[in-house]
């Protein structure tokens, strides 16, 4: 597999942008305590600029109350599988940006790696990645198999 383009929300439909947000938000949440630093995350990565007016305060409210997980990512489980690549790996990048994975938090991938339909190595090379990107010593909640030489 090889590594993941940067993904461009603008593609999206509005609607489908929401759950992509309100799926972090409710990940962040998942532990019962949307930490700072994982909404921090979350907003850096926010691009609200072509979004109408009444999606801004939707995102405002996601963030202030998420929806539940599921519901958000029932919404991708049939989409191409570099955007439900590209939503997990967002997915584990906010439950690493405060340096702790809850059990709850591990639930969650869990629970979008079935939802979403991506294998154990998909996840191996999507954690792998977002470690990467943290560049923190964060104790990962998954031990996937190594990745083959092909994979790399």
């Amino acid at each position: 597999m090889s590594a993941l383009p940067t993904l461009d929300l603008h593609a999206l439909p509005e609607k489908q942008r929401l759950m992509f947000y309100g799926a972090l938000f409710a990940m962040s949440a998942a532990d019962r305590d949307m930490d700072e630093s994982e909404d921090d995350r979350i907003f850096e990565s926010l691009d609200l600029g072509d979004l109408s007016g009444d999606a801004r305060k939707q995102v405002f409210q996601l963030a202030i109350q998420p929806p539940p997980l599921e519901r958000c990512l029932l919404q991708f489980k049939d989409e191409d599988l570099e955007l439900r690549r590209a939503l997990m790996l967002n997915l584990i990048d906010v439950v690493l940006a405060d340096g702790l994975i809850e059990p709850a938090e591990h639930v969650g991938l869990h629970e979008a790696r079935e939802v979403l339909k991506l294998d154990r190595d998909d996840m191996a090379h999507l954690h792998d990645i977002a470690f990467s990107a943290q560049g923190a010593d964060v104790q990962r909640p998954i031990c996937p198999a190594p990745l083959s030489q092909g994979d790399a």
